[in-house]
């Protein structure tokens, strides 16, 4: 019944998305859009690739710090496999727990590590995410000295200063509490969860951080004649959009992350920038999740091949 219910819900998530992009595009030639996809050109298409691989290569860091954290000793190759196949089922799937829990615990499993230490290393990662978010967030929001517009909410400076310092000031915190109790193991709902000591959180953040700009970068070099000046304000609009989705749990964001965006950046050509989503979605989506899907089945391959020789 949960699971039918959640299914209802994320349906009900994605229509309403859908419905809001429509309107966003209302007025907007078909035509313009697939001469702005033309306008892409294969250069960009590449740097676009490459960066997303950079990416990806940086995400793989999130995994190997929380192995440190709970203090398992797992081959990097392993680790970077559990971490890509795990982000890229998530992030076209969504349900995280569902899709990239059991994508972790395939690959973590015959490493040693048991199914709580696997659930560590995802609470680990999803919070290096978080702390990233906030660290941009806050940034950005305390740094734009104009009235912003995002996700179509307009916020005068006074309320936006406001919101990224108390982003800010929350990271703060939680570096103070890890200061003094990293390293330990805290009991929370009866369980035992190792603390992360304060130089490790500091490495997630950075590592979050970077990754986050190198995802937003991309979706500003599919943009024909954009600047690196644009990524400062299209990085809090994506922030937003990438968050939204994962909430919702609508299936890689699909309709939710285009509304966010078009509704973020008004200033930029409705067919151009949708132009540039739809690229983004393939070269930093689709293409991935192939990739993913390709190197998770040789890996079960493998691990089959090894319970029948064992």
């Amino acid at each position: 019944m949960r699971t039918a219910a959640a299914a209802a819900a994320m349906l009900a998530v994605v229509a309403i998305a859908l419905s809001a992009l429509a309107s966003l595009l209302d007025g907007v030639d078909w035509t313009d859009i697939r001469d702005a996809l033309t306008r892409i050109g294969w250069v960009r298409l590449l740097l676009a690739a490459g960066i997303t691989a950079t990416s990806y290569g940086v995400l793989t860091g999130y995994d190997v710090i929380a192995l440190r954290v709970i203090g398992r000793r797992v081959a990097y190759p392993r680790a970077a496999l559990a971490s890509f196949t795990s982000y890229v089922f998530s992030h076209n799937f969504g349900f995280a727990l569902l899709t990239g829990g059991t994508a972790r615990l395939r690959i973590y499993r015959p490493a040693g590590l048991t199914i709580g230490e696997v659930g560590h290393v995802m609470v680990l990662t999803g919070l290096t995410f978080w702390s990233g978010v906030l660290l941009l967030l806050g940034i950005g929001l305390v740094a734009s000295p104009d009235k912003l517009a995002i996700a179509g909410i307009a916020m005068s400076y006074p309320v936006h200063a406001a919101i990224g310092t108390a982003s800010l000031a929350l990271l703060g915190v939680v570096l103070i509490l890890l200061h003094r109790r990293g390293g330990r193991m805290i009991v929370a709902f009866g369980r035992s969860i190792p603390v992360p000591r304060t130089r490790q959180a500091l490495i997630q953040m950075m590592l979050a951080s970077i990754d986050l700009v190198l995802a937003a970068l991309v979706l500003v070099v599919l943009l024909p004649g954009a600047s690196l000046a644009l990524l400062p304000g299209l990085l809090l609009g994506y922030l937003v959009a990438i968050t939204t989705g994962l909430i919702t749990h609508a299936p890689g964001g699909v309709g939710v992350f285009e509304a966010v965006m078009l509704a973020s950046l008004p200033e930029i050509d409705r067919a151009t920038l949708f132009a540039a989503l739809l690229a983004y979605r393939m070269v930093y989506f689709l293409i991935p999740l192939a990739i993913g899907m390709v190197l998770f089945a040789l890996h079960e391959v493998d691990l089959r091949a090894r319970v029948r020789s064992a």
